[in-house]
C-alpha cells in the first residue's frame, strides 16, 4: 500500500522568496539611494546622479523625473534582494553573501562612468571611495535583512 504524498507547503525549498526579497531590496536600495544622495547633496559629487543615470537605455530620454529614474534603481534592488534571499536560504552566510553582492555591484562604477558626461570620471577618486562605501552599505543593509529573516525562518522552524 503507497503512502499519500504529503500535502505542499506553502514555500518549496525551490521558490523564491518573493515577498522578503522585495522588501529586502526595498529597505537596501533605499538606504544605498539616501547615502548616495546626501553624499552628492553635501560633497558636490555626483554619485547619486550616477546611480540613476539612465542615459545608455534604449528607447528611454536620457533623463526622467528623479522619481521615476529611482523607482527603476528600486526594481533593480529588488531582484537583486531576491536573488540574494535565495542564495542565502540554499547556503546561509548572510553577512558574508550581503557584503560580497554590495562589493560586486561596486565594480559597476566603471562601465556606468563611462557611458555618460554627467556622472563622475573613471579617475574621481573621491567619488569611487564614495561609491564603494555605499555599496558595502548596501551588502550591509542586505546582509542584516538575511540574518533576520533567517533566524525568524529558524524560529518558525523550532
Amino acid at each position: 500500500m503507497s503512502v499519500p504524498a504529503a500535502p505542499p507547503t506553502r514555500y518549496s525549498n525551490r521558490s523564491l522568496p518573493w515577498f522578503p526579497g522585495i522588501l529586502t531590496g526595498m529597505v537596501s536600495g533605499v538606504v544605498l539611494g539616501f547615502f548616495l544622495k546626501l553624499v552628492q547633496f553635501y560633497t558636490g559629487e555626483k554619485v547619486y546622479t550616477l546611480l540613476l543615470n539612465i542615459d545608455f537605455v534604449p528607447g528611454l530620454p536620457p533623463t526622467l523625473p528623479e522619481w521615476i529614474e529611482f523607482s527603476l534603481h528600486l526594481v533593480v534592488s529588488v531582484f537583486i534582494g531576491i536573488f540574494y534571499l535565495w542564495w542565502v536560504g540554499r547556503s546561509g552566510h548572510p553577512m558574508f553573501k550581503g557584503l560580497l553582492i554590495g562589493a560586486g555591484s561596486s565594480l559597476l562604477y566603471i562601465p556606468l562612468s563611462q557611458l555618460s558626461s554627467r556622472v563622475p570620471d573613471l579617475y574621481d577618486i573621491t567619488a569611487i571611495i564614495y561609491w564603494i562605501i555605499g555599496h558595502l552599505l548596501f551588502g550591509i543593509v542586505l546582509g542584516l535583512c538575511g540574518k533576520y529573516i533567517s533566524a525568524k525562518k529558524a524560529t518558525h522552524r523550532s
